[in-house]
């Protein structure tokens, strides 16, 4: 794995999963290469200047906007029951 590389959980449908480890046998492929392959072919067509530009105004707003969140720490779990 290369020094760049983050990870990350995903949850994928059971069928998927299969289908995508089989595929990584036949292909001599790891399940992680064929998963950056997919979303590097999917990112390819999205304008990445326009993401980041997006992201940027989506964090200025946040940092903007006048919310108090009276010192509770969030766990990434808490956010999926908003």
């Amino acid at each position: 794995m290369s020094s760049h590389t983050k990870r990350a959980t995903i949850y994928l449908d059971a069928d998927l999963h299969k289908a995508l480890k089989v595929k990584a046998a036949e292909s001599s492929k790891s399940v992680s290469d064929l998963v950056n392959e997919a979303v590097r072919e999917s990112m390819a067509e999205y304008n990445t200047e326009e993401a980041a530009s997006w992201l940027e105004a989506s964090f200025q707003l946040m940092d903007e906007a006048d919310a108090d969140s009276r010192g509770k720490k969030w766990k990434r779990e808490d956010l999926y029951d908003l």
